[in-house]
Order: structure tokens, then sequence, then C-alpha cells
């Protein structure tokens, strides 16, 4: 069949004009296979024991909200290996040709985010540490003492004029205080001090302890208070 000349051009000129569409409808086809084949999954920070092995651990998997949706075992995805304490948003795809327990390989680490209730390495609290520094400001005169009672899980001190105590739990790095029970006598020239002083416990998360050196932490990593071991 025959056309005249001013019909093919027509037609090439079109071809021209849609090149772009395909190419892009191809690319599109192209991610959308990969989106289908890919898996976002939410690694918990601790593992658990696998149920056909008590010798061996698992990962956990979550939903959103925290909820432990499966298991699978710990060397299952390729390229990735779980640190204890940190929860993990990973993007993986399934291996073409598994290798023993590996079934995945790690496409993208989303997010690593610190838990410190899960790091089971922390040092337990004990001692008597003097305040150094509340929100970044030196005290002085230094009169100000944090007490420490592991045993008992009770934190005591003494401000410029009043005396504290409270309880606390300690889970891996993190720190949960009880109310604060402090006398309310009036203190000149230290009120505002002791006021500060208190509250600082309502935003406090996590601490590190390096030497001698406590320091507390809000959920932010923000320093909230340094104090030095004196006993």
């Amino acid at each position: 069949m025959y056309y005249p000349l001013e019909v093919l051009i027509s037609i090439f000129s079109t071809m021209k004009t849609l090149r772009p569409f395909v190419i892009l409808l191809f690319i599109l086809n192209v991610h959308i296979f990969r989106a289908q084949e890919s898996r976002i999954i939410e690694v918990a920070p601790y593992t658990t024991i696998c149920p056909n092995n008590d010798e061996d651990r698992c990962l956990v998997l979550l939903d959103k909200l925290g909820t432990e949706l499966d298991i699978m075992p710990l060397n299952s995805i390729e390229g990735f290996t779980a640190e204890e304490g940190f929860e993990y948003t990973l993007e993986i795809v399934p291996l073409e040709n598994p290798k023993g327990d590996a079934t995945f390989k790690i496409v993208t680490s989303i997010s690593k985010l610190w838990v410190p209730q899960f790091s089971s390495t922390a040092p337990a609290l004990v001692g008597s540490f003097r305040v150094e520094r509340i929100n970044g400001k030196r005290l002085l005169p230094n009169n100000k003492e944090l007490i420490i009672n592991a045993r008992n899980s009770v934190i005591s001190g003494n401000l410029d004029c009043n005396n504290f105590h409270l309880f606390f739990k300690q889970l891996g790095y993190s720190l949960i205080f009880s109310k604060i029970l402090a006398t309310r006598m009036s203190c000149p020239g230290g009120q505002f001090i002791d006021q500060e002083y208190l509250s600082v416990f309502n935003g406090i998360h996590h601490f590190s302890l390096d030497g001698d050196v406590l320091k507390l932490f809000d959920i932010s990593d923000k320093e909230l208070v340094e104090a030095v071991l004196i006993r």
C-alpha cells in the first residue's frame, strides 16, 4: 500500500511528538515494577529467640505503632547488620538467588534511631554526684548535690535551702522519674535556680557516664545536667 508524501510526513511527525511520552511511560513502568518488588520494614532495636532454635536470635519487625508483626532470621537481609539499641527503617528487595538465611538484600537504610532503653551495655548508676551545670549554666557557689542510690532507686539532694528526693527506674540508658518531693522553704536569692533545678528532671530522657562525669539529656540529645562523681 502506498501513502501520499503528506501522510507519511504527518505520521513521522506524530511519532516524534509521542516519543518523549513513550520514554516516560517506560520509565514509570520500570519504577512501578521495582516498587512492587521492594518492601519497607521497621526493624526493632532488640532481637528475640527464633521459634525453631533456642540458640539463634531473630530480627523483630514492627508496625508504625511499635507493635510486633513478624520475625526473620538475623542474617536474612544481605548487606545489613543490626546494632543492638537501634531501630531501623529499611527498603529491601527479594534476592534472586537466596543464600543460606539471606532471602532479601538491602536497597537503602531510610533511618537509624537510637532507642536508649534497649541498650544492654549501659552502666548501672551508683554513687554520689555533685551537679556542676544545669542547662549549660555553671552553678556557683556549687552547693548542689545529686545523690543516686541505685539499690533503692532513689535520687535525693539539696538545693540552696531545700531538700528533695524522687524515685527513678533505669532502662538501659533511659531514665524514668517519679514526681519530685521537696520542701518548700523560702529561698531569698536562690528560688529561681531551685525551680529550674527541679523542673529539669521533667525533660530528662537518657544519660551518659564518661569516667566520673554524668550527663543527663532530653529526647533530642540536648544536655540538661552535668554532674561529677564525688564518692
